[in-house]
């Protein structure tokens, strides 16, 4: 089932933006039990998803569900302290993943699960790494972290070494998303005083800005096939999720729901978005179909 209508209606909004709208009926709901969620990300081609899911309020534990069965479990039920924001490697081999270390000090986990190996990057003083990117060669793993008054991207390899400065401003730059080719990363960044979408290219020093919005675009994530970026932005109001193209155009609104919609997720064949969706205040994963977005 597709997530708009086969007849609806494009409303020109402020910003240039194309709006369709959502129907609750058109989505297809995961979960149900309305507890607080965060970072869905497909794995194993589509057929599963993890994300977390806070169980307390001070923990929050990754969860795996099987998209054929439903069935959900842990995926590290011997964890004893948060984990968030966890990624993989593209061939499955290594995940990257943030772990609360006590103390509001978040640190960095690379895992080898072939070799059984662990790098551990920890935080001096409070905060810590975010955002925990790979390569799409597989060997580098991109964060953003705190230093000198900002935050900035960081690459490290999947031993946790050879650390190397990506991104340098007086604000806040997370979450980094590769480009298939590891050509361009995109980022949202505080630079310019609110939050917007940002691209590095390989070939350029400077980052390019995508978005001119005056509230804040957050948490970009590139298409698979590295033509879109679907992105979270507070511009109508409340939090809604938005596709544009890779240079910045054809801005294009996904939902529109009174409450919040967050975390987009691109499924591995990018025809769908995953997101966390809050309805009458309880908060579960939904899915869109995206083949009948207007080009």
């Amino acid at each position: 089932m597709s997530c708009f209508k086969v007849l609806y209606s494009i409303v020109v909004l402020a910003w240039g933006v194309l709006a369709c709208h959502l129907q609750a009926d058109e989505l297809l709901r995961l979960t149900q039990d309305g507890r607080l969620k965060r970072d869905p990300i497909y794995v194993d081609q589509g057929n599963a998803i993890i994300y977390g899911v806070d169980e307390t309020t001070d923990r929050i534990r990754l969860m795996r569900m099987e998209l054929k069965t439903g069935n959900v479990t842990p995926f590290h039920a011997e964890a004893s302290r948060s984990e968030l924001e966890i990624a993989f490697s593209p061939d499955g081999r290594y995940y990257a993943v943030v772990e609360n270390t006590g103390n509001l000090t978040l640190k960095l986990v690379i895992r080898d699960t072939q070799e059984g190996r662990t790098a551990e990057i920890k935080c001096q003083g409070r905060g810590g790494f975010r955002s925990p990117v790979f390569s799409p060669d597989g060997t580098r793993v991109v964060y953003s972290h705190p230093e000198k008054g900002s935050q900035q991207l960081f690459s490290v390899n999947v031993e946790g070494q050879d650390r190397q400065t990506l991104t340098e401003s007086r604000g806040i730059d997370n979450w980094p998303s590769f480009s298939p080719d590891g050509k361009t990363i995109v980022f949202a960044s505080s630079r310019d005083g609110n939050f917007e979408i940002y691209a590095k290219h390989a070939d350029q020093k400077t980052p390019v800005r995508l978005t001119d919005s005056p509230t804040q675009d957050i948490r970009p994530v590139l298409s698979p096939d590295g033509q879109q970026i679907a992105f979270t932005s507070t511009r109508n109001g409340n939090h809604e999720i938005y596709v544009m193209k890779l240079d910045g155009t054809d801005v294009r609104q996904v939902t529109n729901h009174p409450e919040r919609d967050d975390y987009p997720s691109w499924h591995p064949q990018g025809n769908q978005l995953l997101f966390v969706s809050e309805r009458g205040g309880r908060f579960d994963l939904y899915a869109c179909d995206l083949a009948t977005l207007a080009k």
